[in-house]
């Protein structure tokens, strides 16, 4: 796997992060985690910082995507107001048989780009973010990958980037940009600065609203 991120905020800190991991010893599942809390600035922040200790910590402990999840939920929702929410996608990528497992627990659908187009993968389960509800079951979905395949998880700060007249970037327009490019002849870090180059060619003076995060990972 290539695999590149970024995080852009729209203030000095943001809400959004994303981390890599291993599941187990052996390095047979590579963890990505991608969240967004909402809200801005410094107390998104704080609990971007929590959110994302919490579910490390789980991770090491061997717990499955869903268990993570559920623990983190449990745990995030005394600990949040009300008004404050974590959308997390958690992902794991088979190094060996070439498998991507997800549970996405309110952030924007994973879009996946094949030789059959750019397709955007629906998760089972629970869809809440994590502190709405005291108790949130997100499940698993599996999706076979083959070499030149090309996953976009995104935070909503991307498509819903804003020009002088309010106008939104738009799924249309990121899916469009995925269709038109040639991902075999691009590195994920180049097909990353693709995207943000375009979104921000799309605002152009416009100020940034919203803190952005992008991982792109292409299988090879």
């Amino acid at each position: 796997y290539d695999i590149s991120g970024i995080c852009i905020a729209a203030n000095e800190v943001g809400g959004d992060f994303f981390d890599y991991f291993w599941f187990d010893e052996k390095q047979g599942k590579f963890g990505i985690v991608l969240g967004d809390v909402s809200g801005k600035a410094m107390k998104a922040a704080m609990t971007a910082v929590m959110a994302s200790g919490m579910i490390s910590a789980e991770i090491a402990d061997g717990s499955s995507i869903s268990e993570v999840l559920r623990k983190a939920n449990r745990i995030l929702f005394p600990k949040t107001d009300r008004e404050i929410f974590t959308a997390v996608c958690l992902c794991a990528l088979d190094t060996r048989r070439k498998r991507f497992t997800f549970a996405n627990a309110g952030l924007n659908k994973p879009l996946l780009k094949s030789r059959k187009g750019v397709t955007s993968l629906e998760a089972v389960g629970s869809t809440h973010p994590l502190g709405i509800l005291r108790e949130s079951k997100h499940r698993e979905r599996v999706v076979q990958l083959h070499p030149g395949d090309v996953i976009v998880l995104q935070t909503d700060g991307i498509v819903e980037a804003q020009d002088r007249d309010r106008n939104q970037y738009g799924e249309e327009r990121l899916n469009g940009l995925l269709e038109a490019l040639d991902t075999r002849l691009h590195s994920a870090r180049s097909i990353r600065d693709t995207i943000v180059r375009d979104v921000q060619r799309f605002s152009a003076s416009a100020p940034q609203h919203d803190d952005m995060a992008l991982v792109v990972i292409k299988v090879l």
